[in-house]
């Protein structure tokens, strides 16, 4: 397996002026970035691509200051503010020649959570955590009524007509793993239409993929999944962290 690491983004929603990058947040004695390597470490990845964009030099010297035994390749994408975050998720995948597993940079999860996704889901699969049906801002999943993922949607409510019509499958968190021949079959299907998706989040081509393409739900069972984006985000991640610490312990793995 190899892995993709989405860590381009500026993060302004943040709001931490003195933080060099999202990834670099806090949890006790390591940080969003290093607590995903030592994952990936357990998990055996035989690769790790991270794409890069704001302040990539300090996460390069930071990832190679960790002298962790995982192969790490860095890609910048000089386009990261232009672009969403699909154009750097293909730029790592046209790297892969295995399966993939593909993480948003900015996500808060235990160890096992992950573990188990990886060990345990079918291939290619999106993992989903419990969500509100009406919230707006996240990653919303439809399901078809066998049970395969219809369609994404983020960044706005979902209509009468998809709430009644498909099923709910909750909120997709930010990990996912796509077989190697979906690798191949996604970056031709962005190939296709290079200008549409340049510019958006991934929800938007996997939607389009999702039609010819079995996309398979995974509802992780361990609590403490957390998409961080703003201040108030991370506060609520970083209390869960505190109050429920044998969770999140990496010496364990």
């Amino acid at each position: 397996m190899e892995a993709i690491i989405l860590l381009a983004g500026y993060g302004s929603r943040l709001d931490r002026n003195e933080l060099p990058h999202k990834g670099l947040l806090p949890f006790g004695e390591e940080t969003l970035l290093s607590r995903h390597l030592k994952c990936f470490q357990v998990l055996g990845v035989q690769k790790t691509h991270l794409i890069l964009g704001h302040n990539a030099a300090v996460l390069k010297s930071y990832v190679q200051g960790l002298n962790l035994d995982l192969p790490v390749h860095f890609i910048d994408n000089p386009e990261y503010r232009t672009t969403g975050n699909t154009l750097s998720m293909v730029m790592g995948l046209k790297h892969c020649q295995k399966e993939t597993l593909i993480l948003d940079g900015d996500v808060l999860y235990p160890p096992e959570a992950l573990i188990n996704y990886v060990q345990q889901a079918p291939r290619s699969s999106f993992a989903l955590v419990p969500a509100d049906i009406n919230d707006a801002e996240c990653a919303k999943v439809l399901l078809n009524p066998s049970g395969t993922i219809n369609a994404f949607i983020t960044k706005r409510a979902l209509t009468e007509e998809e709430k009644s019509g498909f099923g709910f499958g909750g909120e997709a968190i930010g990990f996912f793993m796509l077989r190697q021949e979906d690798v191949l079959r996604f970056v031709a299907l962005y190939e296709n239409d290079e200008p549409t998706y340049r510019p958006v989040l991934w929800e938007i081509p996997f939607t389009e993929f999702a039609r010819n393409t079995s996309l398979h739900p995974w509802n992780v069972v361990e609590e403490g999944c957390f998409e961080i984006d703003t201040q108030e985000d991370y506060a609520t991640a970083f209390n869960r962290f505190q109050s429920h610490p044998d969770e999140y312990q990496l010496s364990q793995l």
